[in-house]
């Protein structure tokens, strides 16, 4: 990929074939611009009054939601990043579920190194000190890393879940290595990286936190612990790139957002139904519903899950997972699993009802109308959630954020 998501060629994409979105009534609202490669937003838990957007250069700065306006100085500012060009750098936050009285948050980045020279990742705690608005660079704690072949396909998601009995357990979303259909240096054969559950790459990943020592071990009840040749850290298997995902705040499910190769784009979801965990999502074998062309006579992994969800590339070629929506002030999209793809400029949306996907549309022009509003949609990089569930959107093309927001009039 020439940009910060995926290895595809920029292209323009049609996307004739979609249902144009005709409810609910939506429009999109600048709330930050001028920044540099923004790549996520979140919030800490109970703050409803900051919004923190991660810059893939390493800077992470806060909006105030009550002024519209951004802080002067950064949050954090990480230095010694790999090239932050392609597809490393800052990849991704989470806060400490006890933030509020600990102080505590977590980032996923690639530094320089690592036994191919394609960069480590660092999955790291940081801790702000007296100043909420200003963390400590000097905070690190290392909870787990890992090399890359390649420079590509780092993933880069990370995540508390909301589940009961799940208190603590950060989940760590990698890349299968890099290089294309998970073949080359570094990629193990036969298989390649994704299926292989001796390396953690292309994989989900859970690992329990002590947020007070700052340390990191390996739940017990993880699906591989004891088996001979398998990092117990593994939670799920057969990825490829798992860009951006999300757990649904209310039914837990866990939605997996994985950057295709060269034919299909693909929604993954892990149940919250099944605390166990252990899912093969099929990759280097499977490519969303289909068979990867690239390995024609290849068998399907046994008890390899299909996505709920996955489009051509006539459609999109670099999906970014979303979230289903959450909030109170759209009420109308309460429910709606809302996501985008990069390469296409392109928000959509669907219904899922924990089995079955309807009502696919894009909402791109509802959001972003031609006419109104002074602003397009360019590459759009993550969504996101603030702390009361409203929806946020980071444009890595147009340097901007943008809230989604009911069109409708308010009621008095």
């Amino acid at each position: 990929m020439k940009i910060a998501i995926c290895c595809l060629v920029l292209a323009t994409i049609s996307v004739s074939g979609l249902q144009a979105a005709t409810a609910p009534g939506l429009d999109a609202v600048r709330v930050a611009s001028g920044l540099t490669q923004p790549l996520f937003v979140t919030a800490s838990p109970g703050d409803t009054g900051r919004l923190f957007i991660v810059q893939q250069n390493g800077e992470i700065r806060i909006l105030n939601l009550a002024t519209g306006t951004l802080n002067s100085t950064a949050f954090l500012t990480l230095t010694g990043l790999t090239d932050t060009r392609g597809e490393q750098g800052l990849l991704g936050m989470a806060f400490d579920p006890n933030y509020a009285t600990n102080g505590k948050f977590y980032l996923n980045f690639t530094v320089p190194g690592g036994a191919f020279g394609n960069g480590v990742t660092h999955v790291s705690q940081f801790s702000v000190r007296g100043n909420p608005d200003i963390a400590d660079p000097n905070s690190e704690r290392i909870l787990i890393t890992f090399d890359h072949p390649q420079s590509n396909h780092n993933g880069g998601w990370i995540g508390f879940s909301p589940r009961t009995g799940d208190a603590n357990n950060l989940y760590i979303a990698t890349g299968d290595g890099g290089a294309g259909n998970d073949q080359g240096t570094g990629h193990i054969e036969p298989g390649g990286n994704a299926q292989n559950l001796t390396t953690l790459l292309g994989k989900m990943l859970r690992i329990h936190v002590d947020s007070a020592a700052g340390t990191a071990t390996i739940p017990s009840n993880n699906p591989f612990v004891g088996m001979s040749g398998a990092r117990g850290e593994i939670w799920a298997f057969g990825l490829r790139n798992p860009f951006r995902n999300s757990f649904d705040r209310q039914t837990g499910r866990m939605f997996i957002g994985d950057v295709g190769q060269d034919t299909r784009e693909e929604i993954d979801v892990q149940q919250a139904t099944n605390a166990g965990g252990g899912e093969n999502y099929g990759w280097r074998v499977r490519e969303g519903s289909i068979q990867n062309p690239a390995f024609p006579g290849s068998p399907t992994p046994p008890g390899a899950i299909d996505p709920i969800f996955d489009y051509s590339h006539s459609v999109g070629q670099t999906i970014i997972g979303g979230y289903v929506y959450r909030g109170n002030r759209i009420p109308d999209l309460r429910g709606v699993y809302v996501f985008g793809d990069y390469s296409a400029g392109q928000i959509f949306s669907f219904d899922y009802d924990g089995s079955t996907v309807s009502n696919f549309q894009t909402i791109t022009s509802q959001l972003f109308p031609t006419s109104v509003g002074g602003f397009t949609l360019s590459n759009p990089s993550s969504l996101g959630e603030d702390a009361n569930g409203e929806l946020y959107i980071t444009d890595i093309g147009n340097g901007s954020v943008v809230k989604t927001v009911s069109s409708a009039p308010r009621e008095p």
